[in-house]
């Protein structure tokens, strides 16, 4: 299984760009050639991701020459490859307002619900008020709640014997960054089943905002009534409410570049958790979805930092020359290595920090001063906690983050 971030096809702004925000071509290339010859001609691979929601999967592909690759590589074995669209739908968007919505084909071997239950890194959780990737939040708490925590997986990922992850290393407005842990996002058919923050202030338990303001409480009632009608997702009614939120944003601000809103902080308390326990998923599940105590699935990552992103990631992001892959045999010490290396103190990214700390199904078992680096640029070769700030690429994170995540 090859698991590129096809989370788009281009930039939010600039339509052109898309070399920097989605896993380039020469990138799957260079391991898809070396995964068939290492199969000898027998098995299958598969490349396969669910982009968001709003994406346009077939300029994804037409983006990355995934056909022509795909072709290229078929010539050269009898391995069988193919690559498809895990989404079971996509939606259409106007100012983040579904407008129409367009059945697709998704995964040829279905879907199924994995709940991890007490097990889950929500357990305990007070606050549940969890926001997934749209505004029906009852169907996210349909799936997250005081029983269950169910996640919709992709069977063909599921089922496969070794997984390869090729993450776009990228500054991330939820998580600080993205690479290994992030990725999986990619893994989990319906959106919805993804909390992505938790409605409210710090004061409750949330974190859509970084504290109580006026402001905070009239966007918070006007949302909460756009909900009752939005959650319905019927694209005629929807209409109206472009130009409500238009007109909103006038008085209320734009997220993106203005206002930290919708997690879109250091605080969030709620995004890690998710990318933990798909994490746990992936590693722990068997095709069946059923969890067991050892490791269901090999698994390697190599992570595109050749033109990677920064400053408001991972959709708008400014492009940053990095120049680097980042190899290594387990999601947490390459994205501690990822973090390090941009810039950051993986202490301070809760995704990377609390994969640390996670107990039954660890998706780690060594500390982080146990990693040893191999680099060709020998300035970068030992012990993480040699490479200081003024050593590595000074990633600029999401002004969400922003002095909050830089290692010094």
């Amino acid at each position: 299984m090859l698991k590129p971030n096809f989370v788009k096809e281009s930039h939010m702004k600039r339509k052109k760009d898309w070399e920097y925000i989605i896993t380039h071509t020469e990138v799957i290339r260079m391991v898809l050639e070396y995964a068939a010859k290492l199969l000898c001609g027998k098995g299958e691979i598969n490349i396969v991701d669910a982009p968001q929601t709003d994406s346009d999967y077939e300029k994804i592909i037409d983006r990355v020459r995934l056909k022509e690759l795909v072709e290229d590589i078929r010539k050269q074995t009898s391995v069988h490859i193919r690559y498809f669209d895990l989404r079971e739908e996509r939606w259409y968007y106007r100012e983040g307002i579904i407008t129409a919505k367009k059945k697709l084909a998704g995964d040829p071997q279905g879907y199924i619900q994995v709940n991890l239950k007490e097990d889950s890194e929500f357990y305990g959780k007070k606050n549940k008020a969890y926001y997934g990737a749209d505004y029906d939040m009852a169907e996210t708490a349909r799936y997250h709640n005081e029983k269950d925590n169910i996640y919709v997986m992709s069977k063909t990922i599921l089922d496969c014997d070794v997984f390869i992850n090729l993450p776009k290393l990228k500054t991330h407005k939820l998580g600080g960054m993205t690479g290994c842990l992030k990725n999986l996002v990619g893994t989990c058919v319906i959106k919805n089943s993804i909390p992505h923050h938790t409605v409210g202030f710090p004061e409750n338990g949330g974190d859509k905002y970084p504290g109580e303001t006026k402001k905070g409480q009239a966007e918070n009632r006007l949302k909460g009534m756009a909900l009752m009608v939005l959650k319905n997702k019927n694209p005629f009614i929807n209409y109206p409410f472009i130009i409500i939120k238009k007109v909103a944003g006038l008085f209320l601000g734009s997220p993106n570049h203005e206002v930290i809103r919708n997690g879109m902080w250091y605080g969030n308390d709620t995004i890690w958790r998710s990318c933990l326990d798909l994490n746990k998923i992936l590693l722990y599940a068997d095709a069946d979805g059923n969890m067991h105590e050892q490791p269901q699935r090999k698994y390697f990552a190599l992570v595109d930092g050749i033109l990677a992103g920064e400053k408001n990631g991972p959709m708008e992001p400014d492009v940053k020359k990095a120049g680097i892959l980042i190899g290594g045999f387990n999601p947490v010490t390459v994205d501690t290595v990822a973090a390090t290396l941009m810039g950051f103190s993986y202490k301070k990214i809760p995704t990377i920090m609390n994969a640390y700390k996670t107990k039954r199904y660890p998706v780690i078992t060594c500390d982080a001063s146990e990693i040893i680096l191999e680099s060709n640029d020998k300035k970068w070769c030992g012990g993480i906690e040699n490479i200081s700030y003024e050593m590595s690429l000074q990633f600029e994170p999401h002004f969400g983050w922003k002095g909050h995540i830089e290692n010094i």
